[in-house]
Order: C-alpha cells, then structure tokens, then sequence
C-alpha cells in the first residue's frame, strides 16, 4: 500500500508552519520536510512521533532565528519578533 504525502498545519509557541508528512519504505520511517523554513527536515518511526519531532523542530529552528535578532513570519502571515530600533542620522547643517 503506497503512503501519500500528507500535508498539515503545526501549531507551535512562534506561529502555524504547513509541514509534508510521508512514508519512506525505505528508511521505515514518516520523513517531514517544513517548505516555509528551509532544510528543516526531521522523521518519525510513527506519523504522531513525526509530527512531534515536527514541532521540535520548528521551535528549535525558531528560536535561533529570534536569537540572531531576526524575524518569523508564519504561514499565515503571523509576525513573530521584534525589528531593531531604526537609528535616524540627521545631517549637519
């Protein structure tokens, strides 16, 4: 029986991520992949273990891109973080 890629929403502390879940024969295991935060990849040996990991993985990616000061925007446009205080030059005049 050939497993179709599933396609679901995570809900994490840093907003909603759409993940891909499937089956690799293979690797006997549910293989992730998060399209919107790039090489964040994971897998599960059942599909709840492959969602948890999903999770985990998110949050860890998330939480090092807030540590560098930066910005997440989640898939649905939910903004998390904060933009640095701009520094205004004024000219001499």
């Amino acid at each position: 029986m050939k497993k179709i890629k599933q396609e679901i929403n995570i809900q994490t502390k840093s907003g909603t991520f759409r993940t891909l879940i499937w089956w690799h024969g293979a690797d006997k295991a549910y293989l992730v992949r998060v399209p919107s935060l790039p090489g964040t990849v994971t897998f599960g040996k059942s599909f709840e273990e492959a969602k948890k990991m999903a999770k985990d993985a998110i949050e860890l990616y998330c939480s090092v891109i807030l540590d560098q000061g930066k910005i997440i925007i989640d898939d649905t446009g939910k903004v998390v973080g904060r933009l640095p205080k701009a520094r205004i030059l004024v000219p001499a005049l």
